[in-house]
């Protein structure tokens, strides 16, 4: 845990295509290597898509590129950890970018933090949710209802998590999550019969990371960001 309290960013891209979000993200990141922006948390919903990380394959998509384009989902692969997942509308993608040496964890310690701020926020929603030795990710009994999947670049972290509100669960059964053989997936909505706003839970999981990793965030949009990067 860091000493001292950091000021950073809490930027929420709203609903938005993946790639150009991950872009946003590559130019953060490079700033936060150049030492020239505090942490910030990135938010976003994304429509359909697979993204496949640095361990994955493609033999993990079981629906043939014609029925994933009348689906109207995309297949990109990511620079995270992890295999195939499935991001859309309904679900929380979460991507802070902390420096581990201001947090005082290294990357596996790091990783188990995140999941334990979802079991953190899914309690207040009388959800008992819980880890899973060997596989990332948060669960309710043996169902995923968050994914983890992080990259370290240089000690600076990004990537992050996906929380399951209330997407279209059907998406996960074209694919073996996470590379996992028919494992069920499960959502806030699933488990509880509701779904709360997502920006209640946006709010909520804003003071849960604060309160664990030791920074204030401030709101922030991307265009004001980009200008006092000069990007």
């Amino acid at each position: 845990m860091a000493a001292e309290k950091q000021t950073g960013y809490w930027l929420d891209l709203g609903l938005t295509q993946y790639a150009p979000a991950f872009g946003i993200q590559e130019q953060i990141l490079q700033a936060r290597l150049d030492g020239k922006i505090a942490p910030t948390v990135i938010l976003q919903e994304n429509f359909p898509i697979f993204t496949i990380g640095r361990s994955g394959s493609r033999n993990n998509i079981l629906s043939s590129p014609e029925n994933l384009e009348l689906c109207g989902i995309e297949v990109l692969e990511v620079n995270r950890g992890g295999d195939v997942t499935y991001h859309g509308p309904g679900q929380l993608i979460v991507s802070p970018l902390l420096y581990l040496g201001d947090i005082d964890l290294n990357a596996n310690q790091y990783l188990h933090r995140l999941e334990d701020v979802l079991i953190e926020l899914l309690a207040g929603y009388d959800i008992q949710a819980s880890k899973k030795e060997g596989l990332p990710g948060v669960w309710r009994e043996e169902a995923k209802i968050a994914a983890v999947g992080i990259a370290v670049k240089h000690g600076y972290t990004f990537h992050g998590f996906s929380l399951n509100l209330n997407p279209d669960l059907a998406a996960f059964s074209l694919i073996n999550p996470c590379g996992v053989s028919q494992m069920p997936v499960t959502s806030i909505r699933q488990i509880s019969g509701q779904s709360p706003p997502m920006e209640q839970i946006k709010t909520e999981l804003r003071e849960i990371l604060q309160k664990t990793f030791a920074f204030e965030a401030r709101t922030t949009i991307w265009s004001d960001l980009a200008r006092s990067l000069k990007l």
